[in-house]
Formats: C-alpha cells, structure tokens, sequence
C-alpha cells in the first residue's frame, strides 16, 4: 500500500477510481471465468473496502461507485460473451495491425499481473493478463500466448497504448523464446 501512494503523483480522481476497480472487476471475472451478475455483483462489494479512502477522497460514496460499476456490467458482459469461449465464432472479430482479420476467443488465462523482465531489451513491465487465444482467419487456425491490457479510459485507439502492447509483446517473446502478434479486440 506504501508503494502505491509514493508512486501517485496527482490527486486521486473519479476516472481514475472507477478504472481501477474495473481492471480489478475485469481480472477477477477472468480468474473465475464468471461474469454472471451475481458473481461481478459480490465482486464489486469485495472491491469496495480496499479502495475506501479514495473512495471519500473523491467526495464519494460507496454506494454511487457501485451504482457506476454496476452500469458496465452489461458492456463487461456482452463483451465476454463474444470472445471468452473456447472456439472462435462468427461475431468475434478482430484487427491485425496490418489491417487483416479474423475470429479470435480468449480460451485460457495464463497469469494475471504477469510481471515480466528482459535483460536483452532492458525492459519490464506488469502485464494485466497473459491468455491464450485462438485466433481463425483465411490462413486457417494458430493458437497464441499473448499479452492483454485493460484499458478502461475513452480513447482505446490510443497510441501508447499499442506501443505498450507492442512492448509486451517484445517482452514476452523474450521470457518464452516465441514470436507474438499484436490484435486490438474491440471494448
């Protein structure tokens, strides 16, 4: 906890409580490998004390960050319909950075804060999950370890957000000696 308040540097945030305990609700869910109401519902209240402070700190309350929560369930959900499954279907889709696509399902969680180190690059990073996927395309089907980042801000598209996936793509290539591939899966 220590560490996590000398490495704020700006005053705690509405934006960023709620991302926080959403990349929190995310990784639970895909722990579990539930995301019935029920269960992101008890999640959501297991979350809370742990982020009390900041809670009040933002001029909150318990119950309306529940209340916020709770209004991306439906989104959380429909997106773990489309694309944690065991087979790719038709409806999942992505983009290749090179333009290309294809069907994608997310079937196993490898790690989730992957902490990964490479002395090559000189590089480290926290990955938010490693999964396995199953990705089917004109070229036929290939299953690939990759990174996966949560990112909960309005701009998915950004630009270091692709480096940064780019970048673990790099560092886990290096710690398991496989090349990996970068796809943006649509929020």
């Amino acid at each position: 906890m220590l560490q996590d308040r000398v490495k704020a540097t700006s005053r705690a945030n509405a934006p960023m409580l709620y991302g926080t305990l959403l990349h929190e609700l995310f990784q639970e869910a895909m722990k579990a490998n539930q995301w019935d109401s029920v269960f992101l519902f008890e999640t959501i209240e297991k979350l809370m004390p742990s982020h009390l402070e900041t809670i009040l700190e933002i001029n909150s309350t318990c119950e309306a960050v529940k209340e916020h929560l709770s209004s991306k369930l439906p989104e959380l959900q429909a997106w773990a319909k489309i694309f944690v499954r065991a087979d790719p279907q038709a409806d999942a889709i992505v983009r290749e950075r090179n333009g290309r696509q294809s069907t994608m399902s997310i079937n196993k969680l490898l790690d989730v804060e992957e902490h990964v180190w490479s002395p090559m690059y000189g590089l480290k990073g926290n990955i938010d999950a490693t999964v396995q996927v199953t990705m089917r395309d004109d070229q036929g089907e290939r299953t690939l370890t990759v990174p996966f980042e949560v990112k909960t801000g309005k701009n998915s598209s950004n630009a270091a957000h692709v480096a940064q996936t780019a970048l673990y793509n790099l560092l886990l290539s290096d710690r398991y000696g496989m090349s990996f591939t970068t796809t943006r899966i649509p929020s």
